[in-house]
């Protein structure tokens, strides 16, 4: 929504004529006021420093999903292998050095 009111003069001639007397006074002015708070709520702008926050947040984001990125390719990189996998390892060759036993 803008900020500014537009009067359209002509439209509100043309309602009041089309619709005389539709409504009652307290209802009118009920309709009005709520159309003043909705206004109202629309109105109101974020503040810029709460637009910084936003885009703060997202950018060390980024920053830490970028670094993580690059940790990963460089201990793929480095070759250097893991407890788990030198266990896996061991597991293999102990079982197929063993011979199936026949009875």
């Amino acid at each position: 929504m803008t900020r500014e009111r537009h009067e359209y003069p002509e439209v509100d001639d043309l309602l009041r004529e089309a619709l005389p007397g539709d409504l009652p006074a307290d209802v009118a002015a009920g309709m009005r006021e709520t159309i003043e708070r909705f206004r109202a709520g629309q109105m109101k702008i974020r503040t810029p420093a709460s637009a910084w926050l936003w885009v703060f947040r997202r950018s060390v984001l980024a920053a830490l999903s970028f670094i993580l990125l690059v940790a990963g390719i460089i201990l793929q990189g480095a070759g250097a292998p893991s407890p788990l996998a030198r266990r896996i390892s061991s597991i293999k060759t102990a079982l197929e050095t063993y011979e199936p036993i026949r009875r």
